[in-house]
């Protein structure tokens, strides 16, 4: 499984711009006043206008080369503060052999930066920029019953990485094993890491291996469209 293409939602359009633009130095590569789209790596970030004037929240991570962490994080402090947990501005997580730290868009949307030390290939460029952010690893899908939509997800061949069943009260990581793109399956009121921020349930549109279009819509109901070739 791969997120190939992402659309999430804003009120806050022009500010998002300048800090995706300006702050992280990525290219806008289409606009137009009720949108613009970003690239990084082989895959797509597209914030749209919202329509309704409702809470969102979203947590997602951008992949970095796999010997980068250093020089990546050196270069996001120089744009925006890190998030802190307990004193540290950064994690390892053991299991997957993974480097990550957090920092808050425009919106106060958690986002990551991770290195997959096993998986994400390597970068012999001298000076970091975002030009090796390498694509999509995580991003979140918060519902309201995560059994549900595990099951709908199931029948387009998206299971959960480990094999196990859903956890309803907590993360779940749905995707292949051993792999570097995840969707969080994860039920309202999850608090995410190195943030005080609880997961919501909000509208965005996440485009699967380029067949299907996997979505929540602004009345928070999950819908799974076929892309018809």
């Amino acid at each position: 499984m791969r997120i190939t293409e992402v659309t999430l939602y804003t009120n806050r359009l022009d500010e998002m711009k300048r800090f995706y633009a300006e702050k992280l130095e990525l290219t806008v590569i289409e606009e137009d006043s009720t949108r613009f789209r970003i690239e990084f790596g082989e895959d797509t970030l597209i914030f749209q206008g919202a329509v309704m004037e409702q809470e969102r929240q979203y947590h997602f991570a951008i992949n970095i080369p796999a010997n980068r962490f250093k020089e990546a994080k050196e270069w996001i402090m120089s744009r925006v503060p890190l998030l802190t947990e307990e004193g540290e501005d950064e994690i390892y997580f053991e299991g997957i052999d993974a480097s990550s730290l957090y920092f808050y868009d425009a919106d106060e949307n958690v986002v990551e930066l991770i290195a997959r030390h096993s998986i994400n290939p390597e970068s012999n460029i001298e000076s970091f920029s975002s030009n090796e952010f390498l694509g999509i690893g995580e991003m979140s899908l918060t519902v309201e019953d995560p059994s549900l939509v595990a099951q709908a997800l199931e029948k387009i061949g998206v299971t959960r990485r480990d094999g196990n069943s859903i956890d309803p009260r907590h993360l779940n990581f749905i995707g292949p094993p051993n792999h570097n793109t995840y969707i969080l399956l994860v039920p309202r009121g999850r608090v995410w890491l190195f943030s005080p921020k609880l997961s919501i349930p909000s509208p965005i549109q996440m485009v699967l291996n380029q067949q299907y279009i996997v979505e929540i819509d602004e009345k928070h109901e999950f819908h799974i469209h076929s892309i018809k070739k």
